[in-house]
């Protein structure tokens, strides 16, 4: 038995490795990026996940960031009327909606990241991670 065990737990962290990386379903889809001019910040104490109303291409887009406190801790502060540039995973095809993984303000050349490309927040931690995430990437 105690042969059997050592064994399994010799070859676990060979079997995990293997294993392709589990594609959250936001992430079925490879990244679009949206350009546009924010209408709306919608950020705030009890407003849920803080989110940009973006006019591009004709429409409106929702596009959700995240975590508030991360968006303070990577001193993130888009404004109403600023051009942005989003990559961002679209949920649906038939809602303009998405959720961004990098936000650049245009005017001020500054990108923050928000989740990595299989669609993970960085702001969670996981491997890589440390619960900090990169964050600033310019």
């Amino acid at each position: 038995m105690r042969l059997s065990r050592r064994f399994i737990l010799a070859l676990l962290p060979a079997a995990l490795a293997a294993q392709p990386p589990e594609r959250p379903p936001m992430a079925a889809q490879p990244p679009v990026e949206i350009r546009g001019r924010i209408v709306k910040v919608n950020a705030g104490p009890a407003q849920g996940m803080p989110s940009l109303d973006v006019e591009a291409d004709g429409r409106t887009w929702k596009i959700w960031l995240g975590s508030l406190r991360y968006l303070i801790e990577n001193d993130f502060n888009p404004r109403a009327g600023q051009q942005v540039v989003i990559r961002a995973f679209r949920p649906s095809a038939d809602r303009p909606e998405a959720w961004a993984v990098a936000v650049t303000l245009v005017e001020e050349k500054r990108t923050l990241r928000l989740r990595d490309e299989l669609g993970r927040p960085l702001w969670r931690g996981g491997p890589g991670r440390h619960g900090k995430g990169p964050g600033k990437s310019r």
